[in-house]
């Protein structure tokens, strides 16, 4: 039944839209797969690793999942991004282009 809790919330960052990070000390990686067996977890990195992480507890967060082994934390971070249309259409509300204008400003090399 614990580990139930544990499936659940794997699922739902799993199937979310955002992107996945195992986060540890100061590292971080792209996590691309998820496998759960037993009280271990499979991460498959972006680095082209994979991490196997044995845990004696672990908490569910609005972030994510922590998980402890020997005392040391690790993160399963769920980073929401900003859609690309959304952050595209932002940026161009943001950004002023001058003009095209073939004459160079005075005092300028061409």
């Amino acid at each position: 039944m614990i580990f139930f809790t544990l499936q659940k919330k794997l699922r739902e960052l799993v199937t979310s839209n955002c992107t996945l990070l195992w986060l540890e000390g100061a590292k971080h990686e792209r996590v691309l797969k998820i496998k759960l067996t037993g009280n271990k977890v499979i991460l498959n990195l972006s680095n082209e690793t994979t991490r196997v992480i044995a845990f004696e507890r672990y908490v569910c967060t609005s972030v994510g999942l922590q998980f402890w082994f020997q005392g040391k934390p690790g993160v399963l971070y769920k980073w929401e991004q900003v859609s690309k249309s959304d952050h595209y259409d932002q940026i161009l509300r943001e950004q002023t282009l001058p003009e095209d204008d073939p004459t160079p400003p005075p005092n300028v090399a061409a």
